[in-house]
């Protein structure tokens, strides 16, 4: 349209010049200029549209020609090529028809009865003909430019329009299903970045991420142990230092919000091909895919605890004073724990390995998997576990105690229990009038535990684990001196002895195979004593195996600043917060807590360790005790009640 508007301008200065009549320029080329105008403003169709512009471009090349008369009036008619040309780019062939058609009516209709508006000379009827022919082999082209322009350009952007609209309406399509999966779906970058789309699920689960915030960050507040483990966890994968699936594997799979479960799983989106190639240089974006495993973890909770409650039943039958004494200290440790009265993380720790330890040993996994986790996360980020995984340990504890309760009752506050040999001996010595003395001596005594039943205890505790860790058969002698000890005050010290019989079992005993090749025999063997020597009570534990590394342990005590110049030196460091010679972190081992919570409880009796260690030999570990702390004696105990 200003296309043709200029042309009134140019119009009226052509007239002038060549005194063809300007106000009749002005007169025509304002009506020519009304039809386009009013057909732009009314027609919707776009071909039509184009077709009055092919119409009037022509009418104006025939205006231009009747007010160029003169010398270059022939030149003039060049217009009409270049605007055939031009009007290719309408992509409609009928445009380029319609246009070709007018001008061909024109030169024919005006060179019969006004052939100065055409010529400036007297042409003949073949002078018209030759340019109409070029009119009929310009407009043949410029129809195949035309329609060639339509396909390859128009039309493709109706193409393209299409297809996107398609693609659209699969995108809606595909969201709709994705929002109603009960999946989460999020993209994350290279930076950890969480990109904008994800399924709507994700914000009634964790709530509408904020812009560039990564997914840590976006998990902190949540689940802030999750979040930390992620974080370490995708910068090892960026780093690439490791395989991708490991990488993967190693990155955190379950975390728990607002008393649900969720699992996560990785999958990662490779640039291009590089797929085949694993590698995670090459990575472009993780999509992590979240599902809500409350209901499905709760029935496997429920399926495990309730084995696991038959499992207890059956340590209940054969080892009813065991499982007590354990069930009275978890309940102790527990409540230590949950109502935060333990400030010291070192404290802390060694809390939870013996939780774990015991629990292990009593067939009680839920409690030691939980424990196992807290204990991972204190010593990987050095401080307090959260106040939700306290609460999973309690809610797990409550519901172990309601089944426990149900099953032992409370009949063990309070009670004491005779064997046979031991009634007959005391009534043999009433009836023969032995010394009251004497008799409370008898009496008092029943209310000790022979060593005899806890090594025996411990020898099973021993086995149990050696199965566990697949050392085969443990022969395992005791020599017990026919001792007694207060249950209760050497409740403690029994509980944390675990943790030597399990570095002795873990540490010390070898495989079976590694045995036969060191020219040992298949089983191993673990000696349990408990004997007085002068004035010293002495707990025993003696093991064939591989020996105590002492090279080993003056490296792990030099690299925490602990003494380690002589023997005594490295006996003390072997006891040590955080001092351990296995390589490796396992459920059972490797934290470098237990054996310090075996020091405390003896230094807590009054007690010192001696170790005598040769390497490929064996190990002996004591505990000297002043004979005094094994019992009270029956007036003291008449006292105290």
């Amino acid at each position: 349209m200003i296309f043709f508007v200029l042309h009134l301008p140019a119009f009226i200065a052509l007239a002038y010049f060549n005194g063809t009549g300007p106000l009749l320029a002005i007169g025509l080329t304002a009506t020519v200029l009304l039809g386009p105008v009013v057909v732009y403003k009314v027609l919707q169709n776009p071909r039509y549209v184009s077709m009055v512009c092919g119409f009037t471009s022509m009418v104006m090349g025939a205006l231009l020609v009747h007010f160029g008369q003169g010398p270059v009036q022939i030149e003039m008619h060049f217009y009409f090529f270049a605007m055939l040309a031009m009007l290719a780019l309408y992509g409609n062939p009928a445009v380029i028809v319609t246009a070709a058609a007018t001008v061909a009516v024109h030169h024919f209709a005006f060179w019969m009865y006004l052939p100065a508006s055409v010529f400036n000379y007297d042409a003949p009827l073949w002078v018209v003909l030759v340019h109409a022919g070029f009119v009929v082999v310009e407009s043949a082209g410029t129809c195949f430019i035309a329609r060639s322009f339509f396909d390859n350009v128009i039309g493709l952007e109706k193409i393209v329009r299409a297809r996107t609209n398609e693609l659209d309406d699969r995108n809606r399509g595909m969201r709709m299903v994705l929002n109603n999966v009960r999946q989460g779906f999020m993209t994350v970058n290279r930076d950890g970045e969480l990109l904008s789309e994800h399924s709507s699920i994700v914000e009634q689960w964790f709530g509408v991420p904020a812009e560039a915030q990564t997914f840590a960050q976006f998990m902190k507040e949540k689940a802030e142990y999750f979040s930390d483990s992620f974080a370490q966890g995708w910068e090892q994968m960026m780093d690439a230092l490791l395989p991708l699936d490991l990488c993967l594997d190693q990155m955190p799979k379950n975390f728990e919000i607002d008393g649900l479960e969720f699992r996560i799983d990785y999958r990662p989106i490779f640039s291009g091909q590089s797929s085949a190639t694993n590698d995670a240089d090459e990575i472009k974006g993780v999509l992590l895919v979240v599902t809500d495993v409350t209901e499905a973890r709760g029935r496997e909770r429920l399926e495990s605890e309730q084995r696991e409650t038959f499992k207890i039943l059956d340590r209940i039958v054969s080892d009813r004073v065991g499982f007590v004494e354990y069930f009275s200290e978890a309940e102790d440790l527990v409540t230590s724990i949950v109502e935060k009265h333990i400030d010291n993380l070192s404290t802390l720790k060694r809390a939870f390995h013996t939780l774990k330890g015991n629990s292990m040993i009593f067939g009680v996994q839920t409690m030691a998997d939980i424990c196992h986790e807290i204990e991972a996360h204190i010593v990987e980020f050095d401080s307090h576990p959260s106040d939700a995984i306290l609460q999973r340990l309690n809610s797990r504890w409550s519901r172990l105690h309601g089944s426990l309760d149900r099953l032992i009752g409370d009949s063990h506050q309070g009670r004491i229990e005779i064997e046979e040999a031991q009634f007959q001996e005391l009534l043999e010595a009433a009836l023969n009038h032995e010394s009251y003395d004497r008799i409370a001596e008898m009496i008092a005594d029943i209310r000790l535990e022979p060593t005899e039943a806890r090594l025996r205890r411990v020898a099973e505790q021993a086995r149990r684990i050696g199965n566990r860790l697949g050392k085969g058969e443990i022969d395992i002698n005791i020599d017990h001196s026919m001792l007694r000890l207060d249950p209760e005050s050497w409740a403690g010290f029994w509980s944390a002895f675990v943790h030597v019989v399990r570095n002795a079992v873990d540490h010390g005993l070898e495989m079976p195979n590694e045995r036969r090749r060191l020219g040992k025999k298949d089983s191993s063997t673990l000696r349990l004593k408990t004997y007085v020597q002068n004035e010293d009570f002495v707990i025993e534990i003696q093991d064939d195996g591989r020996g105590i590394d002492w090279g080993m342990v003056r490296e792990r005590a030099k690299s925490l600043g602990i003494g380690f110049s002589s023997r005594e030196e490295l006996t003390k460091a072997l006891f040590a917060d955080g001092l351990s010679t296995k390589k490796e972190v396992t459920e059972l081992s490797g934290h470098g807590v237990g054996l310090a919570a075996v020091r405390e409880a003896c230094e807590a009796k009054g007690g010192s360790v001696l170790v005598d260690s040769e390497r490929g030999k064996g190990t002996t570990i004591a505990f000297r005790f002043p004979v005094t702390a094994m019992h009270a004696s029956a007036r003291e105990m008449s006292a105290a009640a």
